[in-house]
């Protein structure tokens, strides 16, 4: 594959005088809970129209919320999509996001849906080491076209933290994955100790924010990368987004770098299910 670098972005504003706001989704868009119930509502709408192409709650670890659904297209797949949701690794559930999986199925690709226990009953840590089993599963039981690992927000720092190398996850399963889509991704965590609040939930001190910052490891796999976020997103998480492309693609990863114009921190996810946006056209490999 040609080494590529695309981006479309604009300039960020600095400096930071209020950590906790600068991270703040919920603040920043006082319109959240009225998605949110939204998501809800189309997630369950979506699942009472897909339920019998469906298996719901496949455990891959020993934690209750180790679980993933999967739902399969009407035709063979094309490829596998895996989505990591988001909630600042403290909250939210694959449930209130199913809705987003009607993009890439109506392309004929299967969407499988992880789940993971959640700050502060555990850490970031063993999120994401709980999650290593999910995706060996994936890579391992499903080998029938390509696989797309993506996740929004924390669940881009998942994503992209499992693709890192010494991550963990086996070579073999690294290889399965073609393309990483990190979504508003939170890929540097060291910022976030200054968010104190925050920070009481998630615990993460100098040593761990380090060792679990995507942006300061090396990538492990041959995939490809794309990091997307909202023009009209909290400039943290624009920053967050051009920074891992650009650092990925210092080792030799293809990126695509992408703000959307008018979307924020949630509406971003909307276009994942229209099956003709071109969100989910990066998600299936069509762009």
């Amino acid at each position: 594959m040609q080494l590529t670098h695309r981006s479309n972005f604009k300039s960020i504003p600095n400096p930071i005088d209020d950590w906790e706001i600068a991270y703040s989704n919920r603040i920043a868009v006082p319109s959240f809970p009225k998605w949110l119930a939204n998501a809800r509502e189309k997630s369950e709408q979506f699942h009472r129209d897909h339920a019998d192409r469906a298996s719901i709650d496949v455990p891959h670890g020993p934690h209750a919320r180790n679980t993933f659904d999967v739902y399969e297209p009407q035709t063979p797949a094309t490829g596998t999509l895996v989505f990591i949701h988001g909630g600042y690794w403290v909250a939210s559930a694959k449930e209130d996001y199913r809705y987003l999986a009607a993009g890439a199925l109506a392309r004929g690709w299967r969407v499988v849906l992880p789940e993971y226990p959640l700050c502060p009953d555990v850490s970031i840590g063993e999120i994401a080491s709980g999650l290593i089993p999910a995706l060996e599963t994936i890579a391992s039981r499903w080998h029938d076209g390509p696989i797309v690992l993506s996740g929004h927000s924390a669940g881009g720092q998942l994503a992209t933290y499992l693709t890192s190398a010494q991550s963990g996850v086996s070579a073999d399963a690294l290889r399965a994955i073609t393309r990483v889509v990190s979504l508003s991704g939170l890929h540097d965590l060291r910022p976030l100790i200054r968010a104190t609040v925050l920070n009481a939930a998630l615990k993460l001190d100098p040593d761990t924010a380090h060792e679990l910052s995507p942006v300061l490891r090396a990538p492990g796999g041959g995939f490809d990368l794309v990091c997307a976020c909202g023009a009209a997103e909290l400039a943290e998480f624009r920053r967050q987004n051009r920074l891992l492309g650009d650092m990925w693609f210092g080792f030799g990863v293809p990126t695509q770098i992408y703000e959307y114009p008018d979307m924020n921190h949630f509406t971003l996810l909307d276009p994942l299910s229209d099956s003709h946006s071109e969100l989910t056209a990066l998600m299936t490999l069509a762009l």
